[in-house]
């Protein structure tokens, strides 16, 4: 029985493998990644340009708004760090300069008095311009303005220093176990969410789909009277929940080969990952992350989040099979299937707006549901919401759930199986349940 059983793995993963469709959208998925981790060289390639630098001419008629306003623009850069690159001349005539402007590059600022208001300033462009560069340009000569007006208030340079430094906040928190590194955990939350529950929720959808449209393209051709004819249900049954999250598994490694080809590539090329535009804001996140003491919180939970997961995938295996076995087509596989998908969807969106239910003991109590549990526990446990007894109780609870699938479940299973009738189908899932 145990050749059987491996065979019938061996069986399932290799008709997956040597599928047409499987090859072309793993050669889809490869140059999709390579692409990804080299975007920028091929959109130079194509005639892009990530390297343009901005042009950015002033006409002074004040003489006392350039010199301030290079050096705040420039500092501004480091603050905002958009990756824009620029250039700053200083120009003397205002008629000249618009016959320089010639591309989307060329802006030209003219400085003129302006006895109310210190100065009045009119921007040339040859068209629009980046968002990024516009908002650099407004927010420095505001803050020229600021500087200029200061000085002419007769304000010396210590007190003038004063007034522009930023103003450092002490935070002094009346609850206990509060720090300022935990304030920030929305911002932290917002981008790490996504990125840790994502591909298990990917996951879950892959192997409910797969399960079932193997099951029903065994009953549709009538191969599977001969297959039960071979070996028992149960032994069919344990080979396709086995036969599918091994092969979930074998596509997340190819999808970290493809990510690894892609890096590998850019760094053959004389690129580096850094060279991507916004990549710093990667950093930041990271930097945030550390700085917040969320990694020394959480490493030792992550072989325990890890179990529940598996578990918990398990457990949506084992139900896509027995609702697949009462089915005898894709179409009624995918009515049957809407519970899970809503299970999942729940605690795929409770999962991102947990930051929102700090310190619910709702959204605790959610995260003991099992099937939700291990989509939901990864951002509770980055809040602090729940801790290592929340999630031994989880999947404890997923364990039974798990165990009561295998034991009851079997028997809808060996009822369905053979079952080529869509009539009266919840009935003979509870006659097979009573049996």
């Amino acid at each position: 029985m145990k050749n059987k059983f491996w065979f019938l793995v061996k069986n399932s993963i290799s008709r997956k493998v040597k599928n047409k469709t499987f090859v072309i959208v793993n050669i889809l998925l490869l140059v999709a990644f390579v692409s990804l981790f080299n975007i920028d060289k091929i959109v130079l390639f194509f005639g892009g340009n990530f390297n343009k630098v901005n042009n950015i001419m002033v006409v002074d008629n004040t003489n006392e708004f350039y010199d301030t306003f290079k050096e705040l623009i420039d500092s501004e850069e480091t603050i905002i760090d958009t990756g824009l690159k620029y250039k700053i001349t200083k120009k003397e005539n205002e008629k000249e300069i618009k016959k320089k402007i010639k591309k989307e590059e060329d802006i030209a600022i003219i400085i003129n008095e302006d006895e109310e208001n210190i100065f009045n300033v009119k921007m040339i462009t040859y068209g629009y311009i980046n968002s990024n560069l516009y908002q650099l340009i407004n927010s420095s000569i505001s803050q020229t303005k600021q500087v200029i007006a200061m000085e002419k208030l007769n304000i010396n340079e210590e007190d003038l220093a004063k007034v522009m430094s930023p103003v450092n906040i002490k935070r002094e928190y009346v609850q206990e176990n509060k720090n300022e590194q935990e304030e920030n955990m929305e911002f932290v939350m917002s981008i790490v969410t996504p990125i840790i529950i994502f591909p298990f929720f990917m996951l879950i959808l892959l192997v409910v789909q797969m399960i079932g449209a193997e099951i029903n393209e065994e009953k549709s051709t009538r191969s599977m009277e001969i297959i039960i004819s071979n070996i028992s249900a149960k032994t069919h049954f344990f080979a396709k929940v086995l036969a599918a999250n091994l092969f979930v598994i074998m596509q997340c490694l190819l999808l970290l080969i493809y990510s690894s080809i892609g890096i590998l590539i850019r760094n053959i090329s004389g690129g580096s990952l850094e060279n991507i535009n916004n990549i710093g804001q990667i950093s930041q996140i990271t930097s945030s992350i550390t700085s917040s003491g969320i990694l020394n919180n959480i490493t030792s939970y992550i072989p325990l989040v890890l179990i529940l997961m598996i578990v918990t995938l398990i457990g949506y295996s084992l139900l896509a099979g027995i609702l697949a076995s009462m089915t005898t087509n894709m179409e009624d596989f995918q009515q049957l299937q809407t519970p899970i998908m809503v299970i999942s969807l729940v605690g795929f969106y409770l999962a991102i707006m947990s930051s929102m239910f700090e310190g619910s003991i709702f959204i605790r109590i959610i995260s003991y549901i099992p099937f939700i549990s291990a989509i939901l526990s990864p951002s509770l446990l980055l809040t602090g919401v729940i801790g290592i007894k929340d999630i031994i109780l989880s999947i404890l609870l997923m364990v039974v759930v798990v165990y009561l699938l295998t034991k009851y479940g079997l028997r809808i299973y060996k009822e369905g199986i053979l079952n080529y009738s869509s009539n009266k189908l919840w009935k003979k899932m509870f006659k097979a349940l009573k049996n």
